[in-house]
């Protein structure tokens, strides 16, 4: 298991047999994943020149933000809990724009904070941005 003192980084975390398990069970329980000769013929059709041509044929493309970005729902879905304060492990940009996007949403501030993690941070690992990140976090919260 890990604890506060050893962290370790999701690849050689997520190879370890416990997680294998986990993620096992959960692939069974609760994805309803669809069977193989399925998967197959889709990424078959996915990759054929056919598909190519009517997916370049298109004009015009809208895309929805609240849709398209999965760290926005994320935090759409902590703000539904009471005394939680959404966590991004990303940019300071990310959360800058989640929270005008959400301000003018809800018409009313919206707590959000991030590790603001740089390009650097992003390419040689950001475990530092988020330990630091959530240590003032859980310390701007006590205070409260």
């Amino acid at each position: 298991m890990q604890d506060i003192e050893n962290i370790k980084q999701s690849f050689p975390l997520f190879s370890n047999e416990e997680y294998k398990d986990v993620l096992a069970r959960k692939k069974g329980d609760y994805e309803n994943g669809h069977p193989v000769d399925t998967v197959d013929e889709t990424f078959a059709w996915t990759t054929s020149v056919e598909y190519k041509e009517l997916n370049f044929a298109r004009e015009a493309l809208t895309v929805n933000p609240a849709k398209a970005c999965q760290p926005l729902g994320a935090v759409l879905c902590a703000l539904g809990f009471e005394k939680t304060l959404p966590y991004v492990h990303g940019s300071q940009g990310c959360v800058a724009y989640f929270r005008t996007y959400f301000n003018r949403h809800f018409k009313e501030p919206v707590a959000c904070v991030s590790d603001s993690m740089t390009e650097d941070a992003a390419v040689f690992g950001g475990q530092k941005n988020m330990i630091d990140g959530l240590e003032n976090a859980k310390h701007s919260t006590s205070r409260r």
